[in-house]
Order: C-alpha cells, then sequence, then structure tokens
C-alpha cells in the first residue's frame, strides 16, 4: 500500500467507523454489531499505521491536498520516524483496548461509547500524522472532545465511578468528584491550555504566512528574529507550549487528569496509555527540535533559554509532586493516575531540559523512548486495573489483597508492567527512564537529583500497590475470578510485552536513536548505575515495610500531629485542588451570580415597571424595545454591510483611481489641518 494512502486510511477509517455506529445505532442494532463495528474501523487503523511505518522509518511519506488556499492551509499527512513510530504505537494499544471494551462496556451506553472511542482514535492519529499546524489543532480538539465525553460516560453519577472519598473535604471544598464533574474540569483545564496555543500558533501565521509544520521549519530563523526583535520571544514559547502542558498533565493542569478516573477503566487506559495526555509530549517532541537550536544560536533570543529551563523544573515539580500524592492514595486507579503525570513529566523534563543544555536530541530521543514504553506497560496496568475493579466491586486497595492466588495470570501480567514502571532491568521502562534521567541531567546536579529522588519513589508506590493489591491476605468478600478471554488477553499480550521490548532493546534503541536525529543512543555507566539502585531501593523498601507491618504500615505513626497533617497534606493533593476552587471557581461562580442578579433586576424593572402604569405603558415598553432590537439587529448592520460594500467597490486595482484616491486624501488632510490651526489661533 502507499505510505500516503495508508495514512489517510489510518486517520479515516476510525472516523468513519463513528459515522456508521451512529447509523446503526439509531436503525435499533444490537451492542455487539455496534462494538465490532468500532473494533474494525481501528483494525483498520492500525493496520494503516502499521503499513505507513516503513515509508516512515525509511525517510517519509505523505499525502496532501489544498484546502484553507486562502489562509495556505492544506490538508496534509506526513509520516516520518517521529509521527510513524507514535502512529504505530497509539493505533495498535488503541486496537487492544477495544478488544478489551467489548466485554468490559458490554450493551448499557455502547453506541455513546464507540462513537466517541472511535472519534477519539481517530483524532489522536490526525493530530500525530498531521502536516499543518491547524490540522494538528483540529485533531487535537477532537481529542478533548471525546475525552470530555467518555471521562462523563456514566451521565447517572453512580458513586462506584466517583474519584474521592465522598465527605472529604479539604478548606471547605469536596475532594471527590463525580463523572459528569470530572469530563467538565478535564474540558476547562485544557482549554485554558488551548487557547495559549492558539495565540501562539497565530503568531506563526502571522510571521511565516503558513502553519504548515515543513513551514515552521525552513522559517524558524525568520520566526525567531523577527519575535526577538518585538522582544517576545519567551512570551510567545510559553504561550506555544501551554497547550502541551495543560494536555500531559503538568502542575498546576495536573489536576483535570486525576479525576479523569470516573470514566470506564477501557478509557483511563486509552487516555493514559495512548491517546490525549500523550499528545502534549508528542507535541513537545514535534517543536522543540526546529526551534531550541535557532533559538540558541540566535544572540538575541538566546535569553529564551530560560524558558526551557523554566519549564523543565515545572515538569520536575510535577513528577515529584504526584509521586508523593501516589504513596498515600487509596484508589487503584488513582495511584495509576498520579504515576501517569508522573511519567509524563519524565518525558517532557528530558525534552526541555536538554533543549536548555543544547543537545535536543538526546531529549527527543529520552522523551520519545519513555513514550513507548510507558504506554506499553501503563495500558496493561489499567486494563488489569479495570479487571481487578469489577472482580472485587470496590476501587480501593483496602478492599484488594491477596488477589494473586484467585487471578493469577492477571497477576503475572500486572507484575511485568509494575517491574517496568519501577524501571527495574531488563525491563523496557529501565532502558527508556534511564534516557529519559540522562536527559534531564544535562541541566545540571540539582535536577539529575530531583530525577532520581522521585524514581525512588515511583519503585516505592509501585511496590505498595503491588502488595495492597496482589500480595498480603485477602480483605475482599466473594470470590474473584479471571475476566474473559476478550478482557484477558490483550492485557497479558502487553504485559508480557513490557519484558519483551526490554529484552529487544538494544535492537530497537538505533532506531529510536536516529528518529531523535542521534547516530547513536548516549550511554553513562554512572547514570545507569544511580537509576537502577533508585528503582531497586524503593522497590524494596516498599515490599519489606509492607510485608513485615501489614497494609496499614504508618497507622500508629499518624496518632503524630505532624505525620497526620503531613499525610493529608499529600492525600489532599497537596491542597492545591482546594486552592483552585477556593481562588478561582467559587469568586468567579459568586461574580456571575452577582451578575444575573443584576440583569434579573433591570429585567424586572423596564418590564415590571411598565407593567406597573397600565396596559397602555407596557404596550409602548414593549414597542420601544422592538424598534431598539431593529437599530441594533438590523439597521446598524444594514448600514455596516453597506459601508462594507462601497469601500469594496472603491478597490478597483487602477492605479489612477488610487492616484485620485491619495489626492483627495491630500487636499482633505489640508483643509481639516488649516481649520483645526484657525480654531485654535482663536481666528473668526
Amino acid at each position: 500500500m502507499d505510505g500516503g494512502v495508508a495514512l489517510l486510511a489510518a486517520v479515516l477509517a476510525p472516523y468513519a467507523a463513528a459515522a456508521v455506529v451512529l447509523l446503526e445505532a439509531l436503525a435499533g442494532a444490537r451492542w455487539r454489531l455496534l462494538a465490532w463495528t468500532g473494533v474494525l474501523g481501528v483494525a483498520a487503523a492500525a493496520a494503516g499505521s502499521l503499513a505507513a511505518l516503513p515509508c516512515g522509518l525509511g525517510g517519509g511519506c505523505g499525502w496532501s491536498t489544498p484546502w484553507v488556499r486562502g489562509l495556505g492551509v492544506s490538508f496534509s499527512l506526513r509520516a516520518d520516524a517521529l509521527s510513524a513510530i507514535v502512529g504505530a504505537v497509539v493505533a495498535v494499544l488503541s486496537l487492544l483496548i477495544a478488544l478489551y471494551s467489548v466485554e468490559y462496556i458490554g450493551g448499557w451506553g455502547a453506541a455513546r461509547y464507540w462513537v466517541f472511542y472511535s472519534f477519539f482514535v481517530a483524532s489522536m492519529l490526525l493530530l500525530v500524522y498531521a502536516g499543518d499546524l491547524v490540522v494538528l489543532f483540529i485533531g487535537w480538539e477532537g481529542t478533548g472532545l471525546s475525552s470530555w465525553a467518555l471521562i462523563g460516560f456514566y451521565y447517572d453519577d453512580r458513586e462506584e465511578a466517583w474519584v474521592g472519598d465522598p465527605g472529604r473535604r479539604a478548606l471547605g471544598v469536596p475532594m471527590w468528584s463525580t463523572p459528569t464533574h470530572s469530563a467538565l474540569r478535564a474540558i476547562s483545564f485544557t482549554r485554558v491550555g488551548d487557547m495559549a496555543m492558539l495565540l501562539g500558533v497565530g503568531a506563526v501565521y502571522a510571521v511565516l504566512g503558513s502553519p504548515s509544520i515543513a513551514g515552521l521549519g525552513a522559517g524558524a530563523w525568520r520566526l525567531v528574529s523577527e519575535l526577538a526583535m518585538r522582544g517576545v520571544v519567551a512570551v510567545w514559547l510559553v504561550l506555544f507550549y501551554m497547550g502541551a502542558l495543560a494536555k500531559s498533565a503538568q502542575f498546576p493542569f495536573h489536576e483535570w487528569l486525576v479525576t479523569a478516573m470516573t470514566g470506564p477503566t477501557s478509557v483511563s487506559a486509552l487516555i493514559h496509555a495512548a491517546t490525549m495526555v500523550k499528545a502534549g509530549v508528542y507535541y513537545a517532541l514535534r517543536v522543540t527540535p526546529i526551534l531550541a537550536p535557532v533559538i540558541a544560536a540566535s544572540a538575541a533570543a538566546a535569553g529564551a533559554l530560560g524558558v526551557y529551563r523554566g519549564l523543565a523544573w515545572l515538569a520536575l515539580l510535577t513528577a515529584f509532586a504526584t509521586a508523593t500524592m501516589a504513596i498515600v492514595a487509596r484508589e487503584l486507579k488513582l495511584v495509576l493516575a498520579f504515576s501517569t503525570a508522573s511519567q509524563l513529566s519524565y518525558m517532557l523534563g528530558a525534552v526541555f531540559a536538554a533543549a536548555a543544555a543544547g543537545q535536543v536530541g538526546e531529549g527527543v530521543l529520552g522523551g520519545l523512548a519513555h513514550l513507548v514504553s510507558h504506554a506499553v506497560f501503563k495500558a496493561t496496568l489499567f486494563l488489569v486495573a479495570g479487571a481487578v475493579i469489577h472482580a472485587v466491586h470496590s476501587r480501593y486497595m483496602d478492599d484488594m489483597g491477596g488477589l494473586r492466588r484467585y487471578m493469577p495470570l492477571s497477576f503475572a501480567a500486572f507484575l511485568l508492567a509494575a517491574l517496568s514502571l519501577a524501571a527495574v532491568p531488563p525491563f523496557s521502562g529501565w532502558w527508556s527512564k534511564d534516557l529519559a534521567v540522562h536527559a534531564i541531567g544535562l541541566m545540571g546536579g540539582a535536577a539529575l537529583a530531583a530525577a532520581l529522588a522521585t524514581a525512588i519513589l515511583t519503585a516505592f508506590y509501585t511496590a505498595r500497590m503491588l502488595y495492597l493489591v496482589f500480595l498480603g491476605e485477602p480483605r475482599f468478600h466473594g470470590e474473584p475470578h479471571e475476566p474473559g478471554p476478550l478482557m484477558l488477553y490483550p492485557y497479558l499480550l502487553l504485559g508480557v510485552a513490557s519484558l519483551g521490548l526490554g529484552l529487544a532493546w538494544p535492537l530497537l534503541e538505533h532506531g529510536l536513536a536516529a528518529a531523535a536525529g542521534l547516530e547513536e543512543a548516549p550511554f553513562s555507566l554512572g547514570g545507569v548505575a544511580a537509576g537502577t539502585a533508585a528503582a531497586l531501593t524503593g522497590l524494596v523498601a516498599g515490599l519489606l515495610l509492607y510485608q513485615r507491618r501489614g497494609p496499614r504500615p504508618a497507622e500508629g505513626l499518624l496518632a503524630n500531629p505532624v505525620a497526620a497533617a503531613l499525610h493529608g497534606f499529600l492525600y489532599d493533593r497537596w491542597l492545591l485542588n482546594a486552592l483552585i476552587y477556593r481562588l478561582v471557581v467559587y469568586p468567579g461562580a459568586w461574580l456571575a451570580g452577582r451578575l444575573a442578579l443584576l440583569e434579573e433586576l433591570l429585567d424586572t424593572a423596564v418590564h415590571g415597571g411598565a407593567a406597573g402604569l397600565g396596559a397602555a405603558a407596557a404596550a409602548k415598553a414593549g414597542a420601544a424595545e422592538a424598534a431598539l432590537d431593529r437599530v441594533l439587529h438590523v439597521e446598524l448592520v444594514e448600514a455596516a454591510e453597506a459601508v462594507s460594500a462601497a469601500a469594496r467597490r472603491a478597490q478597483t486595482g487602477d492605479i489612477r483611481d488610487y492616484m485620485t484616491y491619495f489626492m483627495a486624501g491630500i487636499v482633505l488632510a489640508a483643509v481639516v489641518s488649516a481649520l483645526v490651526i484657525a480654531f485654535v489661533a482663536g481666528w473668526p
């Protein structure tokens, strides 16, 4: 299959599946037909992405057609090494999660699920393969829309789908979230970043006259020079990356991600492993190698490298903060959500730190490698979590324990993926996290220390999660068992892949390095040793602590007020959620309420006052309002259209007409100037 055609098929097949599912649902089709239609669309996308992989790795291929000619926008798809690798990962994982979803979702809400699932996958692939920033942004917003629908899938707000402890408050703010509320949080938080990103893209178009990504690469020096001349490079960089920070859950935007667990667990796996949150990382991998070298080489713009340092430290703060939250969280999916935010921060931290250090290729390698590795093991962890929660009928790890005896295959898959998350050799996470940590270390010893400290915490909360769910004594009721084959086999395959990727990594690493623009991957024996020591320290410490002291090892310690306060601070997510509501949401709601009340009072005064004066006065008030509406919404609009039409008629393209306008303008300016001088001088 031609590479360009394969890309087009990869993007359009899931969009078509979404449309077909909708039509089938309207025709009253059974849920199994809807499900398998969605699976078929995603399978076609996977086939197209895999078919495009060789041409992407072999020099690139694409498909393009003019779209908005007046703006120079083309509907263009492009596969190079980066997009081909990421696209294949997205499509294959989406297919495995789709197979899992057939049994997991069943019939309730099947039409909504499969329409938005297919739309989600298509939008992510459009984003990845886009050759134009406008096309990329359309896919970007498509993932946002789909995430809103799927996070709020349980619109009946059933309590088992909530996140957080019902009734728990921090600073008077509820710390639990329902599906509908979580969906609104997700779309609101990410839209803030998207608006800033749109301004950044607009600046690119204003300077270069084209939103093409290839054009951005060719015109990067001109773009940076123009922005530097205006003194806005740093501000523009922040705006340009803001969408990625929000999408990939960087502090404080990570708050939307941790409450997005209200959707079905298959959705959590899709968002956290293959789509949505990886979009921000992919965007950084795509544009940073274009911009960072030019900024570093420009004397006028080199100061903007401080923005990359700031973004790298923001990523390290996010990684550390969310890891500390994970070590006290009680909900299985919530631990995994904190983990996702933390691991995304390794990816972005690698890209930004290496860019600040002038070695952007090593950052792209670290970020890309960990993106691929994390996608596999995090999908495994979430899919197993869905099976476990279904088996014990509780989202809390307090109600689990000892499940290795009842769900041995699920335990095996979870263990393989967890060891990869903890970065234990030779699992894929060991290789990829070391590459990310190496890139972060290019920014200095303090950054390296922060990354290694987070690695210890990562291994610790992984050990804690393993013990509370699968080891120790059972704390559940009933007889849990393995799920059916459609749920079981996808995560078994992914669990084995976590180990298989690690064993095959030396063969894969060269291709990843080439995608990052490097001849070979960097290697530091000291760095590898430090990363391995951090992983083993956290893992062994966690297993020993829980094995010796049971599921609540710090129960006695929490009698100490200081320890209890620290535990509460971490459990309540550093109080950030409470502060956002106290400082932004609640004041905004109060102001909106007051303005609505003012509008109601004015409306009552106008209409009620007129009514109180009798029918004649009310009729006159109504006539006056209708006349005002006509002036504002009809006559004023028509007048503007008439002025516009007259202005267009004046633009004849004839230079003689323009010379006439020019001379008339000079005469008019002279007359006006003479009158002004006369008025100022007090002449009659």
